[in-house]
């Protein structure tokens, strides 16, 4: 710099100097605002989740997957298991705020550990709901009157929501309440995620997931089984992902962040998080598997930098 450029630079005043300054070294940095994820996942009870995406589409939107909504021991056990009434534990949310922070609803499968009889009678009937193609009717009989079937993909607010096919539990075949099931791949333009729902780990879900690769997993575990003589399943056969099933999903997908939910809160879910974290502690899975606490908020980039 000459003595003429430096005689310039002593005439401009002081805010034109500080903007030449940040010219000279680049843009400022970002505010927390900027910087903060794009994504936050509340994690509230068993396979209930709240996905809240800001500034997505220049809004935020909140989707609420598998709403179980009941009082802690207001609600039937499920058949052939033991006879603890559900839920086992406590909604740590106020049921009211969450339903009005939800843009719209998607139900993995329409079964009371889902979509449970309080979420039935409380629920909006003009609510957004997403669903699989098998539960479209019975939701119509409920009053529900705003659904949209979910039968490969749809778009929505930038969200790109695709079913994939699923099996409740080994050799399940024909129409739910235990046989087709669906995973959902949930998409932006940035961030993955991907909810087995109830399945097990068979051709349909390693295809799937090795297909979409997502980020995040939302796996329902619980080891859930029936544990008496019944109709349906030989007492014992896993109709949810077990532990050695959600260690061979970290070696499938090794970059994948793996968050398993579906324990404590339904009677027939024998695995606990108490169980699961003591496995996964056990077998070196800390930086693979999260084990959320109910109510606990986790930020989408955290969960892939953790």
């Amino acid at each position: 710099m000459n003595e003429n450029e430096r005689r310039w630079l002593r005439m401009l005043p002081f805010g034109a100097l500080a903007l030449l300054g940040c010219a000279a070294t680049g843009p400022s940095p970002k505010s927390a605002a900027e910087t903060a994820s794009a994504v936050e996942i509340q994690f509230i009870r068993s396979a209930t989740v709240a996905i809240k995406y800001k500034n997505l589409d220049r809004k935020s939107v909140t989707i609420l997957v598998d709403p179980i909504l009941a009082d802690k021991g207001t609600e039937p056990p499920i058949d052939f298991s033991n006879t603890n009434k559900n839920p086992t534990i406590e909604l740590p949310v106020d049921k009211k705020q969450l339903l009005e922070s939800a843009d719209a609803i998607l139900i993995t499968h329409y079964h009371p550990d889902h979509f449970d009889l309080e979420a039935e009678r409380i629920v909006p009937r003009d609510t957004l709901i997403f669903c699989q193609p098998y539960d479209e009717a019975r939701l119509r009989e409920k009053g529900f009157s705003n659904l949209q079937v979910i039968d490969r993909t749809f778009t929505w607010k930038g969200i790109t929501i695709s079913r994939l096919l699923a099996r409740h539990h080994e050799g399940a075949v024909g129409a739910p309440p235990f046989g087709e099931s669906s995973s959902y791949s949930l998409q932006t333009k940035k961030e993955a995620l991907f909810f087995t729902g109830d399945a097990i780990l068979d051709d349909r879900l390693r295809a799937a997931l090795t297909s979409v690769r997502p980020n995040v997993i939302v796996a329902n575990t619980g080891e859930c089984q029936f544990t008496k003589e019944n109709p349906v399943l030989t007492p014992g056969t896993p109709m949810t992902l077990t532990v050695g099933e959600l260690k061979e999903m970290t070696q499938l997908l090794p970059r994948s962040k793996v968050v398993a939910v579906h324990m404590d809160a339904i009677n027939h879910c024998q695995l606990t998080k108490d169980g699961l974290r003591k496995y996964v502690a056990s077998e070196h899975l800390k930086g693979s598997i999260v084990v959320p606490t109910e109510g606990d908020v986790m930020a989408y980039d955290a969960l892939m930098k953790n």
